[in-house]
């Protein structure tokens, strides 16, 4: 389920909905100050009240960094997350104005691309939080969302919500009014299956002062037409990323730097979609908006 607001404007029967589908909190303690990372996803989204049907969406990911002496309790956890969602200089509000300039209704010919299946593998889990391992799902709906506002701001194509078992085709949305609709999300004209294989920690050197290590991301990504099984795109990727850790620093939260390194798997999927000449072609225009 989805918490959402609509905005009063209205076209073609439809209207605009905002969704956060994605929230997650990570800590870092160094020898002599603590690094906070917020992360925030949400879903800009053109709804068909009429029909009751999802006609496209926008993803939005934010991400927030801070790093202080103190400890972050939970009123400067707020205050952060309000400054980040509130006001027009907020970065959720430069996300909307940026996504909104390009959002239009879907015509029922129009192509559409969704990411339809996450795959996270064994090889992942231990770079995981305790409460991800535990809900590989909520992980799951996480690279769906940071893969597809990439995919959306790179690329400019027309996006359906990730379904998080691949089969439900509907969404929940829960109002601020504390009502329920259910909207159905259409059959897209073309899918992406993405498979986190897992992480790697690699020691590259160190000294009596520092280490550096390599921290690789290791995924699969498939572009297809899910009617025909038509398959445009299949191929692995990697990609890795430095982390100097000071011997004075007393734990290493890696789940930020393996997310890193995932972000630019996604973007070497993104360019390769782009340079293949049968996926940009046959998929990529013809979903553009």
């Amino acid at each position: 389920r989805y918490w959402a607001e609509t905005s009063v404007a209205t076209f073609f029967n439809a209207v605009f909905g905002l969704a956060l589908t994605d929230e997650k909190v990570l800590r870092e303690e160094f020898s002599d100050f603590h690094k906070l990372v917020i992360q925030l996803g949400f879903e800009l989204l053109v709804l068909n009240f009429k029909d009751l049907e999802v006609v496209c969406s926008q993803p939005i990911y934010l991400e927030f960094i801070d790093a202080g002496k103190m400890a972050f309790d939970e009123v400067a956890l707020k205050e952060r997350m309000k400054n980040m969602i509130a006001g027009t200089d907020s970065q959720l509000f430069a996300a909307i104005l940026e996504k909104a300039n390009r959002i239009q209704p879907r015509s029922k010919n129009q192509s559409s691309l969704q990411v339809r299946r996450v795959g996270i593998g064994d090889k992942a889990l231990p770079f995981l939080p305790e409460c991800l391992r535990q809900a590989t799902n909520a992980y799951a709906q996480t690279v769906a969302q940071q893969f597809g506002s990439l995919l959306a701001s790179k690329a400019g194509v027309v996006l359906l919500p990730y379904a998080k078992d691949g089969l439900n085709t509907k969404m929940a949305l829960v109002f601020s009014d504390a009502s329920a609709v259910q909207f159905k999300i259409p059959a897209a004209t073309f899918a992406v299956d993405l498979d986190i294989k897992g992480f790697k920690r690699v020691l590259d050197k160190s000294t009596d002062a520092e280490a550096l290590w390599i921290y690789g991301a290791f995924m699969g990504v498939r572009v297809y037409e899910p009617e025909f099984n038509g398959v445009y795109l299949d191929t692995p990727l990697k990609f890795g990323v430095p982390k100097v850790v000071p011997a004075t620093q007393k734990s290493v939260d890696e789940f930020p730097i393996v997310s890193e390194a995932l972000r630019g798997a996604f973007l070497s999927a993104i360019e390769q979609m782009q340079k293949d000449k049968k996926t940009n072609e046959k998929v990529l225009k013809k979903c553009a908006l």
